[in-house]
Parts: C-alpha cells; sequence; structure tokens
C-alpha cells in the first residue's frame, strides 16, 4: 500500500490548478483572435506540451473502461471551452468566468440525480440564492426585456458541461493515472475543437506572435500546468468539494484583470458576484474528507 500525502498536499495542488486557469480568460483576451481558435490552440498545445512527460512518466494503459471515460471527458470539456472562449470574447472576463463557475449548482443536482444523493434543505436554499446572484449580474432590467447576453448563455451553458466533467473525472481517474488521463482527454478535445474550427470556417493561421505568445501561454501554464494539477487533486478530493474551491478562479481572473485587461466591475456585478459565491458555499458546505488511496501515479 502506497502512503496518501496529506489532506494539505492535495489542496495545495488544486490551489496550484486554480492559479494557473485563472489566467485562462486573460490568456484569451490577450490572443485577440476567434474563441473556437483559441480554444482549439489550448487544448492541443497543451497537448504537444504532454507527450515527452507522458511517454515518459505513463504507466501502461489496459482498462479500456477508464479510457473510454478520458476520452469522453475530453469530448465533453472541448464543448465547454468552445462556449466558454466565445463568451469571453462577448463579455468580461470576471463575468464569463463567474458565470461558468456556476457549476456546484449543476454537480450537486447530478449528484441526486445520478448518485442518489437525497440533498439537504440548505442544498436548495444555496441554489436559490445563486441563482438570485445571476440575475443581479446578468441585469434584472435586461431580463425584463428579454435582451440577455449572447455571452451570459453560453458561459452558463458552459458552466453545465463543466459539472459533467468533474462528476465523471474522478470516475475515470479511479484506475488511470493523471498525466495519461489528461493527455487522453486533451487529444480528444484537440479533435473536436480542430472539426468545430474546420466547420465554422474559423481562421487558424495568420496570428500575430503577440497573439502566439499568448495562445502558448494558454496552453502550457492554464491547460497543461492547471489540469495536471486539478486532475490530480480529482482523484482524491470530491467533485462537489473540489468544485466549491474553483470557484476562486473568478476571484483571482477578477485581480489579475484590473492591471492587465484595465476591467473594472462595478458595485451591482460585484455584489451579485459575492452573492453567487456565498450561494455556492451554501450548496457545498459540508465536512471535507480525502479520498482513499487510488490507482498510484507511478
Amino acid at each position: 500500500m502506497i502512503n496518501t500525502p496529506s489532506k494539505t498536499w492535495f489542496y495545495l495542488v488544486l490551489l496550484f490548478g486554480i492559479l494557473c486557469i485563472a489566467w485562462s480568460a486573460i490568456f484569451v483576451k490577450l490572443a485577440n483572435i476567434s474563441g473556437l481558435g483559441s480554444g482549439f490552440y489550448r487544448m492541443f498545445i497543451g497537448f504537444v506540451g504532454i507527450i515527452p512527460l507522458w511517454f515518459f512518466r505513463r504507466k501502461p494503459l489496459n482498462d479500456w473502461g477508464s479510457i473510454k471515460i478520458a476520452a469522453i471527458c475530453g469530448f465533453i470539456f472541448a464543448c465547454d471551452i468552445a462556449m466558454w472562449n466565445v463568451s469571453i470574447m462577448l463579455s468580461k472576463a470576471a463575468i464569463s468566468t463567474l458565470l461558468a463557475n456556476l457549476a456546484p449548482v449543476w454537480v450537486g443536482i447530478g449528484a441526486i440525480f445520478f448518485l442518489n444523493e437525497k440533498p439537504k434543505r440548505i442544498f436548495w436554499i444555496g441554489t436559490v440564492v445563486a441563482l438570485v446572484g445571476v440575475v443581479i449580474i446578468v441585469g434584472v432590467d435586461k431580463i425584463y426585456e428579454s435582451k440577455l447576453s449572447l455571452g451570459h448563455f453560453l458561459a452558463i451553458g458552459a458552466s453545465v458541461f463543466y459539472a459533467i466533467y468533474l462528476l465523471i473525472t474522478q470516475k475515470g481517474r479511479s484506475s488511470l493515472d493523471t498525466v495519461s488521463f489528461t493527455a487522453i482527454s486533451m487529444l480528444v478535445s484537440s479533435v473536436v475543437l480542430f472539426i468545430i474550427c474546420i466547420i465554422a470556417k474559423t481562421p487558424l493561421t495568420g496570428f500575430s506572435f503577440h497573439s502566439w505568445m499568448s495562445l502558448v501561454g494558454l496552453g502550457i501554464i492554464s491547460q497543461l500546468g492547471g489540469w495536471l494539477a486539478i486532475n490530480y487533486a480529482l482523484g482524491y478530493i470530491k467533485p462537489t468539494i473540489a468544485s466549491v474551491s474553483l470557484l476562486s478562479q473568478s476571484v483571482f481572473t477578477a485581480l489579475l484583470s484590473i492591471p492587465i485587461l484595465n476591467e473594472y466591475l462595478n458595485w451591482v456585478e460585484i455584489s451579485g458576484a459575492f452573492i453567487v459565491l456565498f450561494g455556492i458555499y451554501l450548496v457545498n458546505r459540508k465536512t471535507t474528507k480525502i479520498r482513499q488511496e487510488i490507482e498510484p501515479e507511478y
């Protein structure tokens, strides 16, 4: 039996991953190309970056069930990234990130239907509070006038795919090491996003040096570094607990957006953000427990 690291270690790894993906919206904005194009290069560059590590550190791939789950996760994550990246180009980076992080609500709902978990009353209270926060962020006037931003819809749709990814990743990680799981899912995501770009006739060449450097940062820092860490942590931390921690991504993104993108939130958006975060905290308030040892990494 291999000794399991301490609980603090898993949360430190998760925090590192969150800090990496907090740059995602920043890099997408800085690249200043099509959201679909940046989504493809995020996955493709990340996959190219993980190839040497995969061949050097991976374990034999014998569990085809877990491989299929990793492939499914790749497809789901591609849909999430495609919708989220486009939403970023249509609205503020911090707002798109926050709405996409409604995933814990959907994770809780998914646990009801697929994991047979009966939620406590606090779950429903938290869900209502979070949705009220979303209404404040979007704007009551826009809802009343039926002029909701397409960027808002895409960000919320991305949160649904994000939740599905979090729910099924842990199952795939139960018998597949982090590097193999991440590499397989990124390969599938790259293929899916490439097909979407071809169908949508999205330009994939002719970018400036500044755009290419932003795309490299997106692929290496946000995708490779961020999701290697998060996928590792998801093997030991329950998805409902991890999804709450992932909410801090929106806070880091908002802070980074001030000096880099010169994007500021008004007091209404800040109030809505706090309400959403508080509601999601209520949804997931419970005693945290680290999972038992799963498939060893090496």
